[in-house]
Formats: structure tokens, sequence, C-alpha cells
């Protein structure tokens, strides 16, 4: 049963609710420390995970309403509070951007030792100010609503506003590239970073290289300088369109351009080019052997559902086509509202990402019987299937080093304004 707003705001109930944020925030940094502590040292206990996370949502939630009560209750102290409840929003974003600084594997603990040091503070706050671990009676005594305090903290929210709805956009967008692309992509102040990992087995190297279609000036060119040439293959990546299936041309350059970035089209490879068939018989063709040899392990567009080549020209004739930006997305959003149903949507990735997945992987396996390095570069929402094909065939993670994509201080955003956007 809740306690209605008009009596929790007064003494005795306040006091009880306030303490009880306290305790079960505490309770809460012990169930996550411990947990953790159980994955790394000892046997992980589901029952434990669930449990910390019912408790972990109770604090969320329970943050929300203690935030906005200290617009309300002037006696509730913000130096006890405010720290407890921005560190669990914070959580409930992932620690962005720290958590994205240190090894997937450490990012937990870290959460629950931060979470930990959080909550001693606020204990020893209580006992430097108060006297006590709990917040004391006599603290309620006072007038509980005061116009300064309701003031002062309304124009400070409104203030920092704008400032924390780019910061939970960016903090919700750098989640979504995380966990699409397990790590391999991630979005920081800075601006979008791509992930490159090795994979060995039995003298095998792979290097797996996530890409997107637009990035710096230079960035395509220095990812393929930086790959080796003897006993090389790169499996590239490209859907063709022998039918000519697209109406339009599907180019990200005119975007790239506008924005001050380069698209993927100008990555050149120099090498040997090779089709996907002639995998097994590139020793029987006349090759260089000074460059690598280069497939594209992509599918063509005759592959693909009837609605996907439709979805697809639908983006090159608003998005990618002459339309000033805001126009063409706003005529996207039109078509989207009709014919974007759950079962077109499913059909869309199936053949983008899960079809080019098979073909992709497929190859890889293929080259492994010829080649020492293979090299993908392919779309960082590609990478989870194919590392985990890896990881499956006893390949053991090597080296990771991260690339700038691009930094959003480069983006001409006057550009974009005058283009409608």
């Amino acid at each position: 049963m809740f306690l209605p707003l008009n009596c929790l705001l007064y003494g005795f109930p306040m006091r009880r609710f306030a303490n009880f944020y306290i305790v079960l925030f505490l309770i809460d940094a012990g169930l996550s420390l411990t947990d953790e502590f159980s994955k790394v040292f000892a046997a992980h206990l589901p029952v434990l995970s669930t449990v910390r996370n019912f408790v972990a949502f109770l604090v969320i939630v329970l943050s929300l309403v203690v935030y906005s009560l200290l617009g309300l209750d002037r006696r509730l102290p913000k130096r006890v509070f405010l720290p407890l409840t921005v560190y669990s929003f914070w959580c409930s974003l992932a620690l962005w951007p720290l958590l994205d600084m240190i090894s997937r594997e450490s990012q937990g603990l870290t959460a629950a030792f931060g979470q930990v040091f959080i909550g001693g503070v606020a204990l020893i706050t209580l006992r430097n100010f108060y006297g006590s671990n709990l917040l004391p009676a006599d603290l309620f005594q006072r007038p509980l609503f005061g116009w300064r305090n309701t003031l002062v903290f309304s124009a400070v929210n409104l203030l920092l506003f704008p400032l924390l709805l780019v910061f939970f956009l960016m903090a919700s967008g750098s989640y979504y590239l995380n966990q699409k692309s397990a790590g391999y992509m991630r979005l920081s102040p800075i601006g979008i970073y791509t992930s490159e990992r090795s994979y060995h087995h039995d003298g095998k190297v792979v290097r797996l290289v996530a890409m997107m279609h637009v990035a710096r000036k230079g960035y395509y060119q220095e990812l393929f300088a930086s790959l080796p040439a003897k006993g090389t293959i790169i499996l590239a990546e490209g859907v063709t369109d022998q039918d000519r299936l697209l109406k339009g041309r599907f180019d990200y350059g005119r975007l790239a351009n506008l924005v001050g970035l380069s698209s993927q089209e100008k990555m050149h490879l120099d090498g040997n080019l090779l089709e996907l068939d002639d995998l097994g018989l590139a020793d029987d063709l006349e090759r260089d052997e000074t460059k690598p040899d280069i497939v594209r392990a992509d599918l063509d567009l005759n592959r693909f559902d009837p609605q996907t080549v439709e979805f697809l020209n639908v983006i090159a004739r608003t998005l990618l086509g002459d339309k000033p930006l805001a126009q063409g997305f706003a005529a996207y959003s039109d078509w989207v509202k009709v014919h974007g149903t759950p079962e077109m949507i499913s059909g869309v990735m199936a053949d983008i990402l899960y079809k080019r997945n098979e073909v992709v992987i497929d190859a890889l396996h293929r080259s492994l019987d010829r080649y020492d390095t293979i090299v993908v570069p392919w779309g960082g929402m590609h990478m989870p299937a194919i590392e985990s094909a890896l990881l499956e065939r006893g390949f053991v993670p090597g080296d990771k080093k991260e690339r700038l994509l691009f930094a959003f201080s480069a983006i001409h955003f006057n550009v974009l304004r005058t283009n409608g956007v």
C-alpha cells in the first residue's frame, strides 16, 4: 500500500521513506559487489543476479521519486541524496562514457565498486553532519516547503535539461551500438570509434575490422595501408546488382560530402580481384603475389525479397537522393508509416543482415583452407555473428585496436542547417 503524497511529505513518513531509500541503495551496492565477485572468483549464481536486478530496478524507480522530492521538501539533504540519485541514473545509462574506456569483463565490477564508494561517502556525510548512519528525527521538525528551494532547484534543472537530454541520447546511442556490434563500435563524447580484433588458431590469423559507410577523410586509405599483402585475402563487403533492380544510385557520397566526411566507396582496394567461386582455384590463377587477394563475399540484390529491394529503393530516392535532407527524411518517414509493418522490417533484417552473414561466414571458412591471414572489413552489426563463428571453430581472441571513425567536431553542422536539418 502506497502512502499518499501529502502524508509522505510530513514528518515521520518522509523520514522513514528517505532512510528506506538509503538502506536500499546500500543493499543494492552490496548485492552488486557480491554478484560480480561470484562471477569472477566462484560459480555464477543466477538467483543472486535475479535478486540484484530486482533491487536495482527498485533503486532506479525510487531515485526518480527522491530526486523529485528534493525540489519539494527542503529538509532532505541534497549533499546526501544528489550523489545517490545521480549515480543511480548514471548506472541506468551504463555509466557512459566511463565504461567504454575499460574492458567488458571489468565493467560490472567497476560499476559495483563505484556504487559501494558512493554509498560509503553518503554514510560518512551522514555521520559528519548528523552523527548517525541515517537521517535523524530532529531534521524533519522544520517546515518542509520553501519557495527558494523549489525555485532554485527548478531553475537549475531547466538550465541543465538540454545538456542532460544530449547526454541521454548519446548514452542511449552508445548502448545500442555496443549491444548490436558486440563492442566493435562505440560512441564517445569525441566521436564514433570502431574496433579491429584479431583471432588466432593453428597458425591462421583472422582480422575483423568494423566499418561504417561514412568516415573521416583518409580513414579508409589508412585502414587499407595497414593490411598485410602476402598470403592474405580480404573478404570485402558490397551487395551487387546484376539485374539492375535499384532504380536510383545507392551512394553515401553525397551525404558524406555534405557533412565533411568520406564515403566507403572511396576505399580503393588494390589487390587481385577474385570471384567468390574462385576461392578454391586461387593457386591456378594469374596473380600478383605482392598484393592481397580480394573477394566480394556478399550477395547479389536478386537474392533479396522484393520488399527489401523496394525498401532500398526508397532509401536511395529519399535519404540518398537529391532532395534536401529534411525533405527526404520526411518522405522516408511517410513511407515507413504506411509500409513499415513488423513483417516487412523482419524481412529486411533477414536480407541485409542474416543472409549476408551466412555468405561471408561461408567464405571465411573456405578461405581458411588456403590463406594464412583473412581480413574481414564489414559493417559493425555483422561482427557478432562472424566473431561467434570464429570462436566456435576454436579461434582465440588476440590483439585489439581502435580507430576514430570520425569526430563530431569535423562534421559541418552549418551545412546541415542550410539543408534543412
